[in-house]
């Protein structure tokens, strides 16, 4: 039979194996919880917001894409009488030297309604160091469709009330009837007047009058524009004070002298016809 001494010995050791084995445990499962590694050590770097938007601890941390580290802690603190959020990100180091001071985080949805998690865009300043704050831009994500939806639907709201209540020239076109039969008819008009023109360019086009000749034959047109040219210059120089023909037209006296002697000079011939004898005499020897 084993000795008592030894027997409680050995009880002691297998009880503090079995204490170190679940305190072992304990902290991989701590490690693992907080998407961290044991064998690597860690930066911590922040950023401050007035809303994190469900952001929570031990999201994790990516840069284009891919895991460098872990959201640790979220505390409340206040600046200038308004509350904010600061939110330390614990980054492994083997990645940390990728993040720069002037890098910028976005808090991010896996998918429309999945866990949120900092994205962070890097920049080309030093890398951070222990500490450091990096800025925060904002992404409405789904609350800005959510925003963007709900303002369309107040105004398609605000126009079919509009349309309704006959406001403004389309709902006056459904509520209006009077105006709805006179668009019709204007409507009925331009058509008419359509199928009108289309017939004249169809003439135009296969038509044997002057129009259709002018617009194929190109002598034709460039006599007819000389003669119109020339029908300006004659009606032209007939406005001025040049030449006969324009002093009769501006020169009133000159105009009267000539519409008299025409006249005496009427009288004369007509006086001739009636008594040649006083103005011509024959005589044979």
């Amino acid at each position: 039979m084993k000795n008592l001494k030894e027997l409680k010995w050995s009880d002691l050791k297998t009880g503090i194996f079995f204490v170190l084995g679940l305190g072992f445990a304990a902290y991989l499962g701590l490690v693992i919880g907080k998407n961290t590694s044991m064998f690597t050590g860690v930066t911590t770097i922040r950023f401050m917001s007035q809303n994190v938007n469900g952001l929570a601890e031990n999201n994790f941390v990516a840069v284009s894409g891919k895991k460098i580290g872990t959201v640790s802690k979220l505390n409340f603190t206040t600046q200038h009488d308004s509350l904010y959020v600061i939110a330390e990100l614990k980054l492994r180091n083997e990645f940390a030297g990728l993040v720069t001071k002037d890098s910028k985080a976005t808090i991010r949805s896996l998918g429309i309604l999945g866990d949120k998690y900092v994205d962070i865009t890097t920049g080309k300043g030093p890398s951070v160091s222990e500490g450091d704050f990096i800025r925060l831009e904002t992404d409405d994500g789904l609350a800005g469709l959510t925003t963007n939806a709900k303002a369309t639907l107040e105004k398609l709201n605000t126009l079919l009330d509009n349309l309704n209540n006959g406001k403004g020239p389309a709902g006056r076109l459904i509520s209006d009837e009077k105006m709805g039969n006179e668009l019709q008819e204007t409507m009925a008009n331009l058509r008419t007047t359509s199928a009108e023109l289309s017939k004249v360019s169809t003439g135009l086009s296969k038509g044997n009058g002057l129009l259709p000749r002018l617009m194929k034959d190109k002598a034709l047109a460039d006599n007819t524009a000389q003669t119109i040219e020339n029908l300006k210059t004659t009606t032209a120089k007939l406005n001025s004070t040049q030449g006969t023909l324009g002093k009769l037209g501006s020169d009133p006296a000159l105009y009267d002298n000539m519409t008299r002697t025409m006249s005496s000079l009427d009288s004369l011939l007509t006086d001739l016809k009636r008594k040649p004898g006083r103005y011509v005499k024959f005589s044979l020897f």
